[in-house]
Order: C-alpha cells, then structure tokens, then sequence
C-alpha cells in the first residue's frame, strides 16, 4: 500500500517566478522522491523604492512514500 505526502516549500529568485518555482523543485528533488505533482499556492513580489528585487513562491508538492516494508526481525 502507497501513502502520499504533501509538503509546502518556499523558494524566490531575483529573476522570475518561474526561476523561484525551478529553485524549489530541482532543492526538492535532491531530498524527495517521487514527486508526483507541484500546486502553486501562493506568488509574492519582495519590493524597494519601486523596484521588484525578489520574486517569492510556495509550492505545495504530492510525492509518494516508499511502501511499509515488514521487518524480519
């Protein structure tokens, strides 16, 4: 039996929101396996004088966990 798990991430980026949503995805990828889907939550702009200088998003990610595996302990 495969249980899913959700987890929100927050990544940003000087450049876009679609360089940030790539930030998060390819940091997720190098802990979490299986990830079956990405929702973006939330997109928010970090400004100064008029000026965008951050461009900031939440991801919700839906991965697969490993199935429960009997010991034989």
């Amino acid at each position: 039996m495969w249980v899913s798990k959700i987890s929100d991430i927050i990544g940003s980026s000087p450049t876009s929101f679609e360089d940030a949503a790539q930030t998060v995805l390819l940091r997720a990828n190098r802990t979490l396996r299986g990830i079956t889907g990405i929702e973006v939550v939330e997109k928010s702009l970090k400004t100064e004088a008029g000026a965008i200088l951050e461009y900031r998003i939440r991801l919700r990610l839906f991965f697969d966990m490993a199935p429960q595996i009997d010991s034989h302990w």
